[in-house]
């Protein structure tokens, strides 16, 4: 995992009845337009001039590195914050940001998928420098195992470097605030000569509130030259023996040309036409600019789905052992994937997998399952489970105190089809639940714990609970179901307390807007290495390990 990314591979992907709706019609908009490319390009006429003209030497593209988020691969550091503002923003959906006292800054390193630098090559970001607090100096950095390429607007402030070298190099006066701005730097004049290899950049800024948006290179590496003859193009191909082609050209390329099949002869043809021919590009660009647009527009939807990790089974197993004493060198018996021996077998047919097994779980005849979750919520309204030790029902937990009573429930909770609101209801609508919570001095000595339920619970919510009851009485309650977790308001500093510098939650950022801030507890955002203090304050665990029976306190 890397950046606290959230979707890992495996992974399940789940679209809103909005989202696919939008994703089909992108889709379809995309298969229209690769349609009507095919179709050009086929119908397109193509004559040989008599006397072919020189190829043209290769018009510059813009690459686009940095976009809404690092690129692949790459470790960022020093606590990347992504809004959606200032708009319009130049591209994409999110743009970086920081706010800083003195010398700050945001960086990565280590992308795979790095920028090569060509003769000519000039890099490139677009800023916005916050009118009401403006940095003093604005600084670009580029890693090609070395940080010693700088350029930078403004003052002269941050001293790193040699004043008017390539690890120092000042570009001009700070850009216009208030507005995107595009800065461009020759690779050139900050050190990064034909054939460098860029795999870092770093934001960096003295003072004030920056805003970076999209970057990378305007370049003309990888671009091939344009044409006005296919006969001279596939001269040169074959000479090259097809190293800049895709495949099956490049096998098509290295065949001689009269051995070459009709389809390979068209192939190379409709290639050269569709993305060479000088008398072709004013036609077919713009329908590549369009694919292209459409395809990161179908990318978008799908990236904004729902994410949940799942797990895949292995090619093979890796055999398991009884050590000796615990010692991984001294292994005894192999261990084979089984159920425990005092519990049910696998049901006939089932796969001995994480499947397999989750069917195990949930059959009829597994004496826990239901049990262990009925007397967990019981304990969850009650206070006390029907079994006390509602994490070992093993030889070392309590025997329950209404066994036929948790049978029965047990069995009326699987035939009601594993319904939890349905279960809940019948404990809160019994008579158990529903006697007043006041003791006689007899009944307390008799049943000091409320073992044998001769009075009703007297405990208080669960800390999720009860700020659920105080958004729900106060009105505020948003009862929106699904989506992404919320941050509600917490005192200041304290993820930083914990946080590692390259980590994206080593600042908290509050959510901002009633459907993020009064959002079920259920939704809210836990950092384990530092938990919400308003479900801290009244024992929510800190979810470092599984926590069965909460302690509960009082004051």
């Amino acid at each position: 995992m890397d950046g606290n990314r959230k979707d890992p591979s495996p992974v399940v992907k789940v679209l809103t009845d909005e989202q696919k709706t939008q994703l089909a019609d992108a889709q379809s908009q995309l298969e229209q337009l690769r349609t009507e490319l095919a179709t050009q390009v086929a119908a397109f006429e193509y004559v040989e001039p008599e006397t072919p003209a020189k190829p043209q030497p290769a018009e510059p593209k813009e690459f686009v590195w940095i976009d809404d988020a690092v690129p692949t691969g790459a470790k960022a550091d020093g606590g990347w914050q992504f809004v959606d503002n200032p708009k319009p923003l130049p591209s994409g959906q999110k743009a970086s940001t920081r706010k800083a006292e003195g010398l700050s800054q945001h960086f990565f390193t280590g992308a795979s998928e790095p920028l090569r630098v060509a003769e000519g090559d000039r890099l490139f970001t677009y800023v916005y420098l916050d009118p009401k607090n403006t940095p003093k100096e604005i600084m670009l950095q580029w890693n090609d195992g070395s940080w010693d390429h700088r350029a930078y607007w403004g003052g002269n402030h941050i001293d790193w470097g040699v004043e008017g070298s390539v690890s120092r190099k000042r570009i001009g006066d700070l850009p216009p605030a208030g507005e995107w701005v595009r800065l461009e730097v020759s690779a050139a004049d900050v050190g990064l000569n034909p054939g460098a290899v860029i795999n870092g950049w770093a934001f960096t800024q003295f003072d004030g509130t920056t805003y970076w948006d999209k970057a990378g290179i305007v370049s003309k590496a990888d671009q091939q030259p344009v044409y006005d003859s296919l006969a001279a193009w596939l001269q040169d191909q074959a000479a090259a023996k097809g190293s800049a082609l895709p495949e099956p050209l490049k096998t098509a390329i290295n065949i001689e040309p009269d051995k070459r099949s009709d389809e390979q002869n068209k192939a190379l043809r409709d290639h050269f036409v569709e993305h060479v021919y000088v008398g072709s590009r004013a036609i077919f660009n713009p329908l590549h600019e369009k694919i292209a647009a459409m395809e990161k527009r179908a990318k978008e939807i799908e990236d904004s789905a729902a994410t949940t990790l799942v797990f895949r089974e292995a090619k093979s197993q890796k055999p398991a052992y009884m050590l000796e004493r615990g010692e991984y060198d001294r292994r005894k018996d192999e261990v084979k994937r089984a159920t425990p021996a005092i519990l049910p077998p696998m049901p006939e047919g089932v796969p001995n997998d994480r499947l397999g097994f989750a069917n195990w779980l949930v059959d009829p005849a597994h004496p826990l399952t239901a049990r262990v979750t009925v007397n967990r919520l019981w304990q969850q309204v009650f206070g006390t489970g029907i079994v006390k030790t509602s994490e070992d029902f093993g030889s070392q937990g309590e025997p329950p105190s209404h066994p036929e009573l948790l049978d029965w429930l047990a069995v009326q909770f699987m035939e009601d089809g594993w319904d939890v609101k349905h279960l809940m209801k019948r404990f809160v609508m019994s008579a158990a639940y529903r006697q007043s919570s006041q003791v006689t001095p007899d009944k307390l000595e008799r049943d000091p714990k409320n073992r044998l339920l001769a009075r009703g619970p007297r405990y208080r919510l669960d800390a999720e609970m009860l700020r659920d009851q105080a958004l729900a009485v106060s009105g505020l309650m948003v009862d929106q179901m699904g989506g992404p977790s919320v941050k509600p308001p917490q005192p200041d500093g304290l993820w930083f307390a914990v946080g590692y510098s390259g980590s994206n939650t080593v600042r908290f950022k509050q959510d901002e807007g009633p459907n993020k801030l009064y959002r079920r507890t259920l939704y809210t955002f836990v950092k384990r290495t530092s938990p919400p203090p308003q479900m801290s304050t009244f024992d929510a665990p800190s979810r470092e390990a599984c926590i069965a029976r909460r302690e509960r306190t009082n004051t």
